[in-house]
């Protein structure tokens, strides 16, 4: 893992660069999985009976053993005296694996303010070309869908999606959600609820959509980058 300890150097790189990357949210940490480090870095949070591991030395697979699916939160936790965490979270994934009608709903996802009873998620069924934007209001509520769409820009299991969620709302009480696949924007709201997710973790999931068995599905994740704001953004 690549972590960026001075969020200001990064922001005055980024600045120079161009105007364009002003705005764009810093990378606090980075798992590209060349040691064994960074798969032990994830601690699943979610799940019956599942595996991680170090997959051809270059990612990280989640398999599901048992169960519908599995979550594994990442080793950054947000500061607690934070009333909403500003966290982002950015994956290449792919999925595959479980029996022909599992592989048709399979999903691979990326979650922010992810707690046991709260949490935004972005997910996609790459079988399927679908995407799905997921709100865990805080308290006993459980995942509710929010959105969702479909595109071949989301391409099928075997290929890497790149997908990419945050909220961030800057010390404010107001949540700005914004969610993207494969560069292509997906979801772009507002959160100011009572009950909107205060979670901590940010997290990747894999498993199938709905409440059958996941068994056999697993996903690989390489390149992920938890994310805060740009202070000059």
């Amino acid at each position: 893992m690549r972590t960026k300890l001075t969020a200001l150097i990064v922001a005055c790189a980024a600045l120079s660069a161009g105007a364009v990357a002003s705005a764009a949210p810093i990378p606090v940490a980075t798992y590209t999985f060349q040691g064994q480090d960074d798969v032990n870095a994830f601690q699943k949070v979610f799940g019956d009976k599942c595996k991680r591991k170090w997959a051809g030395n270059r990612a990280m697979s989640v398999a599901v053993r048992e169960g519908n699916s599995c979550w594994y939160r990442s080793s950054v936790v947000a500061d607690s005296s934070d009333q909403y965490a500003d966290q982002g979270m950015v994956a290449t994934t792919t999925v595959a694996g479980g029996t022909r009608k599992a592989a048709s709903k399979s999903f691979v996802g990326v979650g922010v303010r992810r707690s046991d009873s709260a949490g935004y998620v972005l997910r996609v069924l790459p079988n399927k070309h679908k995407w799905q934007y997921l709100r865990d209001p805080k308290g006993a509520g459980g995942l509710k869908l929010e959105a969702s769409g479909a595109g071949k820009f989301i391409k099928l299991g075997a290929k890497p999606n790149v997908i990419a969620i945050r909220a961030f709302s800057r010390g404010g009480t107001t949540t700005s959600v914004i969610a993207s696949v494969n560069g292509r924007g997906v979801v772009s709201s507002t959160d100011s609820a009572a009950d909107q997710p205060d979670g901590r973790q940010t997290v990747v999931m894999s498993g199938v959509k709905g409440s059958g068995s996941g068994a056999g599905v697993t996903g690989v994740f390489d390149n992920v980058t938890v994310q805060v704001p740009n202070p000059f953004g």
